[in-house]
């Protein structure tokens, strides 16, 4: 009796993976341990305004169109991402959040400003103190409306952080940033000064987070390439079995050990200034990525 028909082979439609991102973020490293023949990641570029759009519930409580399935979230320290989860009107229990890194405060100013001959060297990171409020250009205030829909990205990402250091580059104010926001634009006219952490400038954790009703393999994959763990690793098997590392809350389980750089490990409290794990310069005088 004839066998079925001999053809050449249909080719694997590989799964897509939505990675909503923020200025400053940068996961390539992440993407090219991940991505593979079968798996593919397409990435949605947000502002910070609208970094939790992708985790607004939808009709019936459901992710909206159930995409993007995961995405950064960036938060203060003296904060959590249970209050920013709950500023936006979304409930923390519904939402998986492992933290990843910190990012130090940097301020940048004009090179006429008189913050610009801060000696680094000699006295040390700028304390808060020496900004003059009335000075403060808040990126914020020049952003776009964050969209309604999780998969239309602004024209230009970042528009609110990048009309902000044109302001400053003029003389006029201080923009605080990230370190690794301050890094996006590198202008030879904006001088870049690490800011010391204090209750008015505690620095940012960085984390990754999705819905619990988006939970799936490929989405727990990615969190451990993130984590350092290639496809098949044997320490994946406890993300098999329907388990993801966090709280009910969303936080990540504490646990001994010291996390790399730029990695998420036990406790989740790497120090880094980006996800490559690459801490550096973030301009004159600045250093970013400085541990305590």
């Amino acid at each position: 009796m004839p066998g079925p028909p001999s053809g050449p082979a249909v080719p694997a439609v590989p799964e897509t993976l939505f990675l909503s991102t923020i200025p400053g973020a940068s996961p390539s490293k992440w993407v090219d341990r991940f991505t593979s023949r079968e798996r593919r990641v397409q990435l949605v570029n947000h502002d910070v305004g609208g970094q939790v759009a992708f985790l607004a519930p939808g009709p019936g409580g459901s992710a909206p169109r159930g995409l993007p399935q995961l995405g950064y979230l960036r938060w203060r320290l003296d904060s959590s991402p249970e209050q920013l989860l709950t500023a936006a009107g979304v409930d923390p229990a519904d939402v998986h959040v492992v933290r990843f890194y910190e990012e130090d405060p940097v301020v940048c100013v004009g090179q006429d400003h008189l913050l610009a001959a801060w000696d680094v060297e000699a006295d040390g990171p700028v304390p808060a103190a020496e900004l003059d409020t009335a000075e403060v250009m808040d990126p914020a205030r020049f952003a776009p409306e964050p969209p309604a829909d999780p998969l239309d990205a602004p024209e230009v990402p970042g528009s609110g952080e990048r009309m902000a250091v044109e302001i400053v580059a003029t003389g006029a104010g201080h923009v605080v940033l990230p370190a690794s926001v301050a890094r996006m634009f590198g202008r030879k006219d904006v001088v870049v000064l690490p800011l010391a952490r204090d209750a008015a400038q505690p620095g940012w954790a960085v984390g990754l987070a999705w819905l619990r009703t988006v939970d799936s393999q490929l989405v727990q994959d990615f969190i451990g390439a993130a984590k350092g763990r290639r496809p098949g690793s044997s320490r994946n098997d406890h993300l098999r079995d329907g388990t993801s590392g966090t709280t009910p809350a969303g936080r990540p389980r504490a646990a001994s050990g010291t996390a790399r750089s730029g990695q998420a490990g036990s406790s989740g409290s790497a120090r880094a200034s980006g996800p490559s794990g690459k801490s550096g310069k973030s301009g004159k005088g600045s250093k970013g990525g400085r541990r305590r």
